[in-house]
């Protein structure tokens, strides 16, 4: 076995146990037996260490998604018009759908699920979502919601988030790629309407009993 492919081997490994076990269960040892490393140094000689192993993981998945993502928005704001609210949620969906659901047994979106819940880890997650075409649509879907800045900024958060835990609840499904399809055309209809419905609620208001 190859450097490279050892590397990816271990990649894919740690993915799996968090996505399956969570966070917490994720062990250079365990990584190392999952990815069939008989050199027990193998992984503190790639990664360094587990927060390094983690970041390789969030690394090595979110390139493709960013890679996706900045092609996609430069496709589209090449006609030289605003985008809409659903342009600017399919910009956000789609490359991640690709990562998630279309890749050959994928665990990255239940990865990011436990991820993006542990406080341990909020720092990484940000910095991958800090990316270039990440801050990109984020602004694009804040721009083009029919709230008050402040709520439109919660709400472009909440399709994140919503579109993350969608992908890992349906990521392990043997569906048909018109299935597929299906799935993330209706999560971008979801996350339109988070965008376009009206506010009921003053964001000054927050948490005040009436």
């Amino acid at each position: 076995m190859t450097r490279t492919t050892s590397r990816e081997a271990m990649i894919d490994a740690a993915e799996q146990i968090v996505a399956e076990r969570g966070m917490p269960a994720l062990t250079l040892k365990d990584v190392q037996i999952a990815a069939g490393q008989s050199n027990k140094s193998a992984a503190k000689y790639h990664f360094g260490s587990r927060e390094g192993l983690i970041e390789a993981v969030v690394e090595a998945r979110g390139s493709a998604v960013n890679a996706r993502r900045q092609a996609l928005l430069d496709e589209m704001e090449g006609h030289g018009t605003p985008l809409t609210a659903r342009q600017a949620v399919e910009a956000m969906v789609w490359p991640l759908a690709s990562e998630t659901l279309s890749r050959p047994g994928s665990r990255y979106a239940r990865f990011l699920v436990q991820a993006l819940f542990d406080p341990a880890l909020a720092d990484l997650i940000k910095q991958h979502l800090s990316s270039e075409s990440y801050r990109r649509v984020h602004q694009l879907m804040v721009d083009a919601c029919l709230a008050p800045r402040e709520i439109a900024e919660w709400r472009a958060v909440n399709v994140v988030v919503f579109s993350i835990s969608v992908l890992a609840a349906y990521e392990s499904s043997d569906r048909t790629q018109d299935q597929r399809t299906a799935t993330v055309t209706d999560l971008i209809d979801s996350c339109v309407a988070i965008l376009e419905t009206s506010p009921s609620t003053d964001p000054g208001t927050q948490g005040v009993s009436p």
